[in-house]
């Protein structure tokens, strides 16, 4: 990871945490913390706990400090130290009898029901991976900084997609036959805004063509589907946007740092980065 990237990461930071919290609608179930910046959230059915990445400091430094802590689904610590010495985790997902985890430059692959991790699998020209999605199968991986995918199947890592039209990818998400990305948007400065919004792209999987779901949507985190509409988050201003056949809607509005959602049941588990804390809300 530049060291380059560590003084643009906080001043974004700093500047995000300063801003108001909106109100939202009473529709929370519960709230658990505090955290060091909780990014990314995944609950594993089998195991009947929900897995937690806490980053740990800096989003961008491989310092060690990073690691992954497990709830119950009504919110109760269960272990806040499940996984440490990791760098700056950020996406999760399962895969078989596996949690995959994405940190900086390294794909963990980790025992779903220990805790151990088994292998980490370095992403060659890497630099800030983001958000893993799976169908079962095989798992995709997103790095923010090079425009790039990476594909994770049979034990590999292997790049898959780098285009700049991808425009720094963050959220991704399996649907189908496509891959739904979030990107951050085009023209990146320092303090991690940027000139122009992101997309909602879907690739196609076999040929991947590239279609705009919904133009200029934001600086786009986290997205799931629920039902025929899929959630988005936008981690800058910390709007929660539906997009369905009418078109995209902001349906809720948290503070800056609205980070990698997910789904728990007919609710969204929401890490909120910057304020330290993860919440489940019913979906609005």
């Amino acid at each position: 990871m530049p060291q380059s990237l560590s003084p643009a990461l906080t001043i974004a930071l700093c500047t995000f945490a300063a801003l108001p919290a909106p109100v939202v609608a009473d529709d929370l179930r519960w709230t658990a913390g505090p955290f060091d910046m909780p990014e990314s959230a995944v609950f594993d059915p089998e195991q009947n706990h929900i897995v937690l990445s806490i980053i740990g400091g800096d989003p961008g430094a491989a310092d060690g400090s990073g690691g992954l802590a497990v709830l119950s689904p009504d919110g109760q610590m269960l272990d806040a130290d499940w996984v440490t010495g990791l760098d700056a985790p950020k996406g999760l997902a399962l895969l078989g009898d596996h949690l995959l985890v994405s940190d900086l430059t390294h794909l963990h692959v980790i025992d779903r029901v220990t805790g151990t991790r088994i292998q980490s699998l370095k992403a060659p020209g890497a630099v800030f991976l983001n958000d893993v999605t799976t169908d079962g199968t095989q798992a995709f991986i997103s790095d923010m900084m090079t425009d790039s995918i990476w594909r994770y199947a049979d034990g590999a890592l292997t790049m898959w997609m780098q285009d700049p039209a991808l425009s720094h990818p963050n959220g991704l998400l399996l649907d189908g036959d496509r891959l739904v990305v979030g990107s951050w948007g085009a023209g990146l400065r320092d303090d991690f805004s940027t000139e122009r919004a992101g997309d909602l792209l879907a690739v196609d999987l076999t040929t991947q063509a590239l279609t705009v779901l919904a133009p200029e949507l934001g600086n786009l985190d986290g997205i799931v589907r629920m039902g025929a509409d899929l959630m988005v988050s936008d981690w800058i201003t910390g709007a929660l946007i539906k997009v369905g056949a009418t078109g995209p809607e902001t349906v809720a509005q948290y503070g800056p740092g609205l980070a990698d959602i997910a789904r728990l049941g007919d609710a969204l588990i929401l890490p909120l980065m910057l304020d330290g804390r993860v919440e489940v809300r019913s979906t609005p």
